[in-house]
């Protein structure tokens, strides 16, 4: 092998020099590996002290394992402080997201918002995502909120009063005051039949076929009928009735656990007859509200943290309830003693809700008529 010594080396330099050469094929693969065996098959003791070399020890807690903190880690180090490393730091705990940064002219201008790609699996992740952003992020930034399928954007008003109203504020809560916000929402759809029984129940059964309706079949005020009366023998006419009845008496959508305790109660924010349009999307089609309409759209979205901590597993139409405390008819959310209810629940339909503080559910049902 060539030597590569300067010409000034000493006589010890030039025996030591060829004294390595002369055995330079037995020590070089052994040589060669040094540089790469802690990668190529490292014993789990050595991943700690991997962690300290690298200085990897304020990414491990939110990781899985060491070997993931390591072996992932580096790579993230060499971006840290850059969007590109907030985007790798979510890869780590199987989340995505996409960094809004606010306009220059606003003064929290280095407060950004990350758009997550999907609605956090539980709220225990959440401490994960937003130390995995803040080791991530550029130092002069803050993580300010975050939010999935439910964004509503406060509104600019220009140092006006109306930017201490609600508009002024976009949405989201706090689980911890130093923290921050974050604003899910999630969509749970159905479709139902209401049965005879059960619109016997209710009061406003019209039984159909061809013999004429009278006004011994009717059980509800005139005034709520819709068509003329001639019509009422036909199936559209009578179902557009049933529907127009029921929707007068406004409705709750009722929350139940697996024993079939009811959980609480979420005031509907639309309960009206609806025909074919393009207002509300429901079970694959779209509707539009229409007093002649032969279906009835329900809809009700939970509040930040009503039932929080609890599965719902079964939904229900409360249809009429009032709160129970006369004092408070604006309730929206209704413990199961809070809420009065003259007719039993209808509608019942199998659903899969996590309630939780951070997320607001939406369920929506479509009602037909038997």
């Amino acid at each position: 092998m060539t030597s590569v010594l300067p010409v000034n080396s000493t006589p010890l330099e030039v025996a030591l020099d060829e004294a390595g050469d002369a055995r330079f094929e037995t020590l070089y693969p052994g040589a060669d590996a040094i540089a790469g065996w802690r990668w190529t098959c490292p014993r789990a003791s050595l991943f700690p002290w991997l962690i300290w070399e690298y200085g990897l020890g304020a990414m491990s807690p939110y990781l899985p394992t060491l070997s993931c903190a390591v072996y992932y880690g580096v790579a993230w180090e060499r971006l840290r402080g850059t969007h590109a490393a907030v985007a790798r730091g979510l890869e780590f705990i199987d989340y995505d997201g996409t960094i809004i940064d606010p306009p220059a002219r606003r003064t929290a201008w280095a407060d950004f918002q990350i758009a997550l790609g999907r609605v956090r699996d539980a709220e225990a992740d959440l401490p994960r995502i937003a130390g995995v952003i803040d080791l991530s992020r550029p130092a002069r930034s803050r993580l300010r909120r975050g939010y999935a399928a439910y964004d509503v954007p406060a509104a600019e008003l220009s140092w006006t009063r109306l930017g201490r109203s609600i508009i002024g504020d976009d949405s989201g809560v706090r689980p911890d005051a130093a923290g921050p916000k974050w604003s899910f929402g999630r969509d749970h759809e159905a479709e139902a039949t209401l049965t005879e029984a059960e619109l016997t129940g209710l009061g406003v059964w019209i039984p159909g076929g061809t013999d004429p309706v009278t006004w011994e079949d009717l059980t509800f005020p005139w005034t709520d009928i819709v068509g003329a009366w001639t019509d009422l023998g036909s199936d559209t006419a009578r179902r557009a009735t049933m529907a127009s009845a029921l929707a007068a008496r406004g409705a709750y959508i009722a929350l139940y656990d697996a024993e079939g305790e009811m959980i609480g109660a979420r005031r509907c924010r639309a309960c009206r007859p609806v025909a074919f349009g393009d207002t509300y999307e429901i079970a694959g089609g779209t509707w539009s509200p229409d007093v002649a309409g032969t279906r009835l759209y329900i809809e009700a979205r939970t509040g930040w943290g009503d039932g929080s901590g609890q599965t719902a597993v079964e939904a229900a139409v409360l249809f009429g309830a009032a709160p129970a405390d006369t004092s408070r008819p604006g309730q929206l959310w209704c413990a199961p003693s809070e809420i009065s209810a003259p007719y039993a629940a209808v509608a019942r339909h199998a659903v899969s809700i996590p309630l939780g503080d951070t997320v607001r559910d939406r369920v929506a049902l479509l009602a037909d008529f038997t």
